[in-house]
């Protein structure tokens, strides 16, 4: 079984037509416009493609699938074929399933470790986000139309396991467009989203998620771990 992982993923507020050409905003505007869309955005699916790049291989791993979030309860990531695997991710658990091999992994996490795991920042406040990253805002370089969050680890701990996370956000409507998560090995993954639904009904399969009784179930989450290949 193939897993990933990805970087952080939010919702921002819309900024009237003229920001496109203005300056960006102070970073406390940034926050406070980047918490008041999570209070706004109740639900979002989106296809996306995930880009993996592994420090010690030449060529990237290119995968697709559907990405459904609902608020701070849940994000689930959907593959689509032949990729074979369902990741579940909430504040409290990480769960990763594959269909057709018939095993999962479940890890439970803490307020405090794997708090730079916890929840992928999938529907996390900027607020709460900047308490374990310093955070830079500035012109996106390398794709039009966009402002470019770069965050980097604060404390010793978490720069031990990551050396950055990245947004890019639609400098119109300030929804995310990119995202990318690099770890301390340099291994990188870059998540590039489609067209957004936001607020509307998800699928029950995804909002009642469980993992299937009497399969075989590790207490690991090796979606985070670094291949040594």
């Amino acid at each position: 079984m193939r897993r990933f992982t990805f970087p952080f993923l939010a919702l921002l507020l819309a900024l009237p037509a003229s920001a496109a050409q203005a300056a960006p905003p102070a970073l406390r505007e940034a926050v406070e416009r980047f918490d008041a869309a999570q209070a706004q955005i109740q639900t979002l699916q989106a296809p996306f493609t995930l880009t993996l790049r592994r420090a010690l291989l030449k060529t990237p791993s290119v995968t697709k699938g559907t990405l459904y979030l609902q608020g701070s309860d849940f994000a689930h990531f959907a593959f689509h074929a032949p990729e074979d695997l369902i990741l579940h991710l909430t504040p409290k658990a990480l769960i990763s399933y594959s269909p057709e091999a018939k095993e999962g992994e479940l890890l439970k996490i803490g307020l405090i470790r794997n708090a730079d795991r916890k929840f992928l920042g999938l529907g996390q406040k900027l607020s709460y986000l900047s308490e374990y990253f310093q955070v830079r805002l500035e012109e996106a370089r390398d794709l039009p139309g966009a402002w470019y969050l770069a965050m980097t680890p604060r404390t010793l701990a978490m720069r031990k396991r990551m050396q950055a996370l990245n947004l890019w956000v639609d400098k119109e409507t300030w929804l995310p467009r990119q995202a990318q998560w690099i770890e301390r090995s340099g291994d990188s993954w870059l998540l590039e989203l489609g067209a957004l639904r936001t607020n509307q009904p998800l699928p029950a399969a995804v909002t009642g998620f469980k993992l299937p009784e009497g399969i075989p179930v590790r207490s690991e989450f090796s979606f985070f771990a670094t291949r040594k290949k």
